[in-house]
């Protein structure tokens, strides 16, 4: 029988996303707790536009450069969407390993993957992504994880992931992404507001998750994104998906080991 998730008294019955449907006297941070883990997926289906073809993309990606024997890591898996599309899509003797340093959040994998941990296809790990070994990996996904760490941490964990993957490995990356153009930034938040109103969320949802998220969410412009990858040394960083203000990406260490001549130790400001 697969595991139960805990009972929590704030969880509700349903799958169906309304942590943000009652009015709150003050918003909280936004925290992956037992509330938001019940209901995950259904709440990033409705507000992430494109989230099923990042996955789909995500599973081309995995068939062609997953190599076998190789270790493939998703680093912050949340329900494990990612991490289920991984071990299905490589080849059977790959070790798929799925990170998340929150525990409602990996109590909610050993449900919705158990088959797949049963048969030892996918082992869950609750840790910070800093102390996570990546040795051996030929595939290191981060969907939309990127987004909550502290700025000052992301070039240094993107310089490790490079350092650890094999020859020809690749980093996947899904980001909700700005605009330095204000103009065109507006005009896609206002399509991104469209969007998960048409999702069924009511403004009073849509102000208070904007408010929870507004300090545990900060995202960088695409540019940033590709530069950072190039800078550690992968190959020329290719956007694969795109829609709205949220895109997929990849970038690939070289076969061999040599640096591009730009490469330097130390990544300088973009």
């Amino acid at each position: 029988m697969p595991p139960s998730l805990p009972d929590d008294p704030e969880s509700t019955a349903s799958d169906i996303d309304r942590v943000y449907a009652e009015a709150k006297e003050a918003i909280s941070p936004f925290v992956f707790n037992h509330q938001v883990a019940q209901v995950f997926d259904d709440m990033i289906a409705r507000s992430v536009p494109g989230y099923a073809l990042c996955h789909e993309v995500l599973a081309l990606v995995t068939n062609r450069y997953a190599q076998p024997g190789s270790v493939l890591f998703d680093l912050g898996c949340s329900s494990g969407t990612s991490t289920n599309v991984l071990a299905n899509s490589s080849p059977t003797n790959c070790k798929v390993i799925g990170i998340d340093n929150s525990q409602p959040m990996i109590d909610r994998c050993q449900v919705t993957l158990h088959d797949l941990i049963e048969n030892d296809r996918i082992t869950l790990r609750c840790q910070d992504i800093g102390d996570t070994d990546l040795t051996g990996a030929s595939i290191i996904v981060l969907n939309y994880t990127l987004q909550f760490l502290p700025l000052a941490i992301r070039d240094q964990l993107m310089t490790r992931i490079y350092q650890s993957l094999l020859p020809g490995g690749i980093v996947f990356i899904a980001e909700k992404v700005t605009n330095p153009e204000h103009a065109q930034q507006q005009a896609i938040n206002d399509l991104h507001l469209d969007f998960k109103r048409q999702q069924g969320y009511s403004e009073l949802e849509i102000a208070q998750k904007r408010s929870a998220l507004e300090a545990v969410l900060i995202p960088e412009t695409e540019t940033a994104h590709h530069q950072r990858l190039t800078q550690c040394g992968f190959e020329i960083p290719q956007t694969l998906t795109r829609a709205l203000n949220f895109i997929a990406f990849m970038g690939q260490k070289p076969r061999s080991n040599s640096k591009p001549a730009s490469y330097q130790s130390g990544l300088g400001s973009r």
